[in-house]
């Protein structure tokens, strides 16, 4: 995308005049239409603003760029880049929607401590189309879902530059956060989608199905399948299912070493999934060779001094 072409709006709030917004740019409508739009954050512009938002917890979302809620809008063609911590792109609860061929890059950064930023969060959906997007370097998880049932998943490619601070804990998760989201995936096809993390390993999880490295939380239904992973840490990482998900014919990177966590240094040694003994029951399609059956910390936490 030539940028020089599209409006850029740059999210720059200042202190005292929030006003009791949420994040810096908010839309609760139906039938909204955001096509070839730039939303730039102050993780460059302002990292003294930056810096004071994202160290506190009430200050963060309004440190990340754009939040939607609704029916029926679709969100085109558009950057969402360098917002300091919290997401690029919140969507809270909607159905029918198109999210397609946008980018998502350099949000937040991955070895400050509380400066990471997801790329996009999806909370409540149904029936959405998230296609053809590509994530680079977003600092948290790059693409995460609390829910989202008969919705399509495809066709998105993630990497990263090969900058400690570009790293993420994962690529792509189906989860559910606690008491907020239902983790409810039926109908949902995850497919096609490409991850490389790079030589350097910059993710953690490739695919994260769960959120028991995290938080105890639900999580079940749909299909993922078809989906190639490289250069992660785990590509991926089943932990913990409530409920049945077919999970097959992904092409996962093989993985061995000693990789950072939060709670210490992790071996993984020789495997391309691992499935959480509670998961087990509930998995479909998953091949037998190259499989551990443990649990594993946040993966790829490593904070500068």
């Amino acid at each position: 995308m030539d940028e020089r072409r599209c409006a850029s709006l740059h999210l720059a709030i200042p202190l005292g005049s929030e006003a009791g917004a949420v994040m810096p740019f908010d839309i609760d409508s139906d039938a909204v239409h955001l096509d070839g739009l730039i939303f730039v954050g102050t993780r460059h512009s302002n990292p003294a603003l930056s810096a004071q938002r994202c160290g506190t917890d009430k200050g963060k979302s309004m440190a990340g760029g754009l939040r939607i809620h609704g029916n029926g809008n679709s969100i085109t063609r558009s950057v969402f880049r360098d917002t300091a911590c919290y997401t690029a792109l919140e969507y809270g609860r909607g159905e029918d929607v198109v999210i397609r061929d946008n980018l998502f890059s350099r949000n937040g950064r991955h070895n400050v401590q509380s400066h990471w930023a997801d790329g996009l969060t999806i909370h409540t959906a149904r029936r959405f189309a998230v296609t053809g997007n590509r994530f680079i370097d977003n600092s948290d998880v790059q693409l995460i879902f609390g829910s989202c049932v008969d919705c399509t998943i495809s066709d998105n490619r993630f990497d990263h530059s090969g900058s400690a601070e570009g790293g993420s804990f994962a690529e792509l998760m189906l989860h559910a956060w606690p008491g907020s989201t239902s983790g409810d995936f039926t109908g949902t096809r995850v497919t096609r989608n490409r991850i490389d993390c790079g030589q350097q390993q910059r993710c953690g999880f490739g695919i994260m199905i769960g959120s028991k490295p995290w938080y105890d939380a639900p999580a079940f239904g749909g299909t993922v399948s078809g989906n190639r992973v490289r250069g992660a840490m785990i590509a991926l990482n089943i932990d913990t299912l409530t409920g049945p998900m077919t999970v097959e014919d992904n092409d996962l990177n093989l993985s061995s070493g000693r990789y950072p966590s939060m709670c210490g240094v992790q071996d993984v040694r020789g495997i391309r999934a691992n499935i959480s003994p509670a998961s087990r029951p509930f998995v479909a399609g998953m091949p037998a060779r190259d499989l551990s059956f443990g649990r594993y910390c946040i993966l790829n936490f490593h904070i500068d001094p």
